[in-house]
């Protein structure tokens, strides 16, 4: 990597905030003498702009989900994860780190064919984005698979057990499974014909533990531990 990569990937990082501590505090003190550095920053900070619109408000202070919860009155005895307010909840309020890895997503990814219409970043109860779901515009026609590219390694996967990917169609409404996926760090997901006519309104993706083979009953039994917003981008 030569020098003009390196500053440029140094920027990059800069502003997606994961150059972090004394290299962040080193980046800062060279941006008051170098003017190309600036430059360098100016140049991602408008490539990712775009992403401005996908930032979501800021989550209200808890006393004001409990005056919700207390005047719709007491939940459920038995609530599942995707009914519950908290899942939604921070579900909507999507971490930044999603949004910009969908820019570095964008910019860094050549466009397959056929091109890409939606794309999910699902991240864990860290927010850190770990795995990109896209798939082609419905009008393409034909038989194209969800494609699925890991952006970090999954957790271990406890014995006799399986991930299984979700289709989430709005708030409060069950999952729709889709597949089974394994450890590749790129694969593909091909969905029953039903299904597919209906992921273009797909209103974000999960990814849950669950026995091997995938869910016995049609609705997720294990842990959620990846979900993320689906982004139209075409």
């Amino acid at each position: 990597m030569n020098r003009v990569q390196l500053r440029d990937e140094i920027a990059a990082e800069y502003v997606l905030g994961t150059l972090r501590g004394r290299a962040r505090l080193r980046f800062r003190r060279l941006l008051d003498r170098d003017g190309e550095l600036r430059r360098c920053v100016a140049e991602w900070e408008a490539r990712l702009a775009p992403l401005d619109e996908l930032a979501q408000p800021v989550e209200p202070p808890a006393r004001v989900w409990r005056a919700i919860a207390s005047r719709i009155g007491a939940a459920p005895a038995r609530i599942r994860w995707w009914q519950g307010l908290s899942f939604w909840r921070s579900l909507a309020v999507a971490s930044t780190a999603a949004s910009l890895a969908l820019g570095l997503y964008l910019l860094a990814v050549p466009r397959p064919e056929p091109a890409v219409d939606t794309v999910a970043i699902l991240s864990d109860e860290g927010s850190r984005p770990v795995m990109v779901v896209s798939w082609p515009p419905q009008e393409a026609g034909g038989d194209y698979p969800l494609r699925v590219r890991m952006l970090e390694p999954l957790p271990r996967l406890p014995a006799r057990a399986s991930w299984q990917l979700w289709m989430l169609p709005g708030p409060g409404a069950a999952p729709i499974p889709l597949g089974l996926l394994g450890a590749h760090r790129a694969q593909l997901v091909r969905l029953e014909p039903e299904i597919a006519a209906t992921i273009g309104r797909a209103w974000g993706m999960a990814l849950s533990v669950e026995p091997e083979g995938g869910s016995r009953t049609g609705a997720p039994t294990g842990p959620m531990i990846l979900k993320g917003r689906c982004v139209k981008v075409s």
